[in-house]
């Protein structure tokens, strides 16, 4: 039975599971046809292209522009408990990304890093590249920004009729880049309603943070942000971690929860 609820992501998946597994974007757009989706989406077929290029399940069977593309349902780790080690601020940056990356799937969110974090950055002894859900965001935002906020640490996005768009864009910065960061989340167009938050490991980063938003430009816009410290991340990842084992256990899921 269809379901006109369902994301583009799980439509094509669907598709590519009638398909034995593996499909040209040809027989994906056939199986999709009569989807009650194409009826109110006059461009249906180029957002199956988008599709299969955006998300992580979806792979490309070489050779290059072969058109077939095959679906990878490989279980993402499941996230531990962590917390930050106080070392050095490039791990605490990786783990703060992968507590964010974590947390936005365990809410239902799809997730992306920066393409060079993706693998150049680890957590938990994965590359960040393997623990987000949408592989590159160059088709999400019809934006002139979109060079800047793809460069953003951590964007939770959902899916509407016309695609993905962020919901929650996280920038994870130390003293001196604060205003970059802060920078960065602005490029984010207003449209999309998105909450836009400075997370740094304390009272310095904090109070540069509320200097920064006393001062023009950015005080016009101070009622799109907020800063959170470490240990407030710190402690949700946790107790989300701990809610999720312990559901699992019981044998209930999150009824918002997309795999």
């Amino acid at each position: 039975m269809f379901s006109t609820e369902e994301t583009w992501k799980e439509v094509v998946a669907e598709a590519l599971r009638a398909l034995g597994g593996e499909g040209h974007l040809r027989d994906i757009n056939e199986r999709v046809a009569k989807h009650p989706k194409t009826r109110t989406n006059p461009t249906w077929r180029d957002t199956i292209r988008r599709v299969v290029r955006q998300y992580r399940i979806f792979e490309p069977v070489p050779p290059a522009r072969s058109g077939i593309y095959r679906l990878v349902e490989t279980e993402t780790p499941v996230p531990q408990p962590q917390s930050f080690d106080g070392t050095t601020p490039q791990i605490n940056h990786s783990i703060a990304q992968g507590m964010l990356v974590s947390l936005g799937r365990l809410y239902g969110y799809e997730t992306f890093v920066p393409l060079r974090d993706q693998t150049t950055r680890s957590f938990q002894g994965q590359p960040l590249g393997h623990l987000v859900s949408v592989r590159d965001c160059a088709a999400v935002l019809s934006s002139r920004n979109l060079p800047a906020i793809k460069e953003i640490d951590v964007l939770w996005l959902r899916e509407d009729v016309d695609g993905l768009f962020p919901a929650y864009a996280f920038e994870v910065e130390h003293t001196t880049r604060v205003h970059e960061g802060l920078d960065r989340l602005l490029q984010i167009p207003e449209r999309y309603d998105a909450r836009l938050l400075v997370l740094g490991p304390g009272d310095r980063e904090e109070r540069l943070y509320e200097r920064l938003l006393q001062r023009a430009p950015l005080s016009q816009y101070r009622d799109r942000f907020a800063f959170r410290r470490y240990e407030q991340l710190d402690r949700l990842y946790n107790l989300a971690t701990e809610h999720s084992a312990r559901r699992e256990e019981f044998g209930v899921a999150e009824r918002h929860a997309r795999r």
